[in-house]
């Protein structure tokens, strides 16, 4: 009777120490969903900073997401399916990030006569022509009609970087920052989305 009494007393001691731990698991995915949603609001809700370096150069510093593979697909199909046609299996994917960059310069060009010649045949035409570091504009007048090409060569240099909160051995991710800068000095980053996928 002892001996059965103490079986059953082991049972219910391993049945307790299983729920325990099953308990104990479930409460740290739980602790972990609600600092990735907290993560998110934060970063839905936070302004993006904007910093002029120097002349030159202008920054942008955004929060980043954190979303499941399955919430990447709800609300961002648009981005899944283009990812998809460049090749990459969205269940391969580590983060995704996207920048809306517009450009608005200043055009200071001189009109020049230039001469073009057409099936031999010599044409005055007007030329206008602006090269800058930043521009380049090059363009024809006929018909009362501007044809040309104009090019601004940006570079956007991008860092994804932690912050932490906490203390030394406890330290847990606040937020994840992305920082975007741009070498051309009329180029602006309008919005930048930075997401992580898990």
């Amino acid at each position: 009777m002892k001996r059965l009494f103490n079986r059953l007393l082991l049972v219910a001691l391993a049945l307790a120490v299983a729920a325990t731990v099953l308990l104990w698991r479930r409460a740290a995915r739980l602790t972990e969903e609600r600092d990735r949603f907290r993560m998110n609001s934060t970063a839905l809700l936070s302004d993006v900073k904007r910093m002029q370096i120097d002349s030159a150069t202008m920054a942008l510093d955004a929060k980043a997401l954190r979303l499941t593979i399955d919430e990447y697909k709800e609300f961002r199909a648009k981005d899944a399916e283009t990812i998809e046609r460049l090749g990459v299996k969205i269940k391969n994917l580590e983060a995704a990030a996207r920048q809306e960059v517009e450009v608005k310069a200043p055009i200071d060009a001189a009109i020049r006569d230039t001469l073009i010649i057409r099936d031999t045949v010599p044409l005055l035409r007007q030329k206008v022509e602006m090269v800058t570091p930043y521009i380049q504009l090059t363009g024809l007048i006929e018909n009362k009609r501007l044809k040309g090409d104009i090019k601004v060569p940006v570079t956007l240099n991008q860092a994804v970087w932690v912050e932490y909160k906490g203390w030394w051995f406890w330290k847990r991710v606040k937020a994840i920052h992305q920082s975007i800068s741009s070498d051309n000095p009329y180029v602006e980053v309008k919005y930048s989305e930075y997401i992580r996928i898990r």
